[in-house]
């Protein structure tokens, strides 16, 4: 695979042919507490990952990097690519305008936009109605695919496409004395820090959205460095970014992204083969 052989994430994962090497003995047991940042199409993707593996997570937009939708309400607007210098800026609008673009076919096949977690959530939601129709333009895929996973059960009052991330730093964790917690410290050593997130809403404000977050875990997808109010902070035991590979097909860049959730989820989990797209074998 050209390209793709080997990816870095924060420091505790190399990629190589496909599959990955864990680099320390981090985990982080369900419910931990988790925010993805960037409510893009993979960031939709690893929050409806953690939420099958029974996570707490809430997916925020993080950065105001997308560009205006055409026909749109607020809600899609910051759902999906971000046509700014992502894969879909580079490798299909080629310099188009997005509004001369939202009614062409999109550059996957439409059984493949969507992962099949994504499939079985939407069709969840629909309960025994008729199945949608896949999607087959670009618009159709962020908005009746893609946004219509951020409303399924799994995410649903999770998601808040319009809180910005200000900023991020670490805070000690502060737990109630226990002598089992006492004699797992021993064994484990010091507790990790949480990390704490200062928000702030832009447009329509989301519902409930708070003005801060902590949580023990942060998962950065598809949000270009420039356009970030926050920086990572010292303490990354626990902070991952998705890369995205230098590919020319959008299947593969979808593919690789999930191969790269996978890992990050198997990582927290302790468990190095756990992978929720490998088909199960009867």
């Amino acid at each position: 695979m050209a390209g793709c052989e080997s990816f870095l994430l924060s420091k505790r994962f190399v990629f190589a042919e496909n599959r990955h090497v864990f680099m320390n003995d981090s985990t982080l047991d369900p419910p931990g507490s988790i925010v993805v940042i960037g409510t893009t199409e993979l960031g939709i993707e690893a929050a409806l990952y953690g939420r099958f593996l029974g996570y707490d997570v809430t997916l925020v937009g993080g950065a105001d990097a997308w560009a205006d939708r055409p026909d749109a309400d607020g809600m899609v607007r910051r759902i999906g690519p971000t046509f700014r210098r992502d894969w879909f800026d580079r490798h299909w609008l080629d310099g188009r305008e997005l509004a001369e673009c939202w009614d062409l076919a999109s550059p996957m096949l439409p059984d493949r936009s969507l992962s099949s977690l994504a499939f079985n959530a939407i069709a969840a939601q629909r309960g025994d109605e008729i199945p949608a129709a896949l999607p087959v333009t670009i618009g159709e895929w962020i908005q009746d695919g893609l946004l219509a996973v951020t409303r399924s059960d799994l995410l649903r009052g999770r998601v808040w496409p319009n809180v910005m991330v200000t900023s991020v730093e670490t805070v000690d964790v502060v737990e109630e004395p226990d002598e089992e917690a006492e004699a797992d410290d021993e064994l484990d050593g010091s507790i990790p820090p949480d990390y704490l997130l200062q928000y702030q809403n832009v447009g329509e404000a989301d519902d409930n959205a708070p003005e801060s977050q902590q949580c023990e875990c942060v998962i950065v997808a598809g949000l270009p460095e420039s356009a970030r109010g926050f920086s990572k902070p010292a303490a990354d035991e626990y902070w991952f970014e998705l890369t995205e590979p230098e590919t020319n097909d959008a299947e593969e860049m979808l593919r690789e992204g999930r191969r790269q959730i996978a890992a990050i989820y198997s990582q927290l989990m302790g468990r190095e083969e756990l992978d929720l797209y490998r088909p199960l074998r009867g």
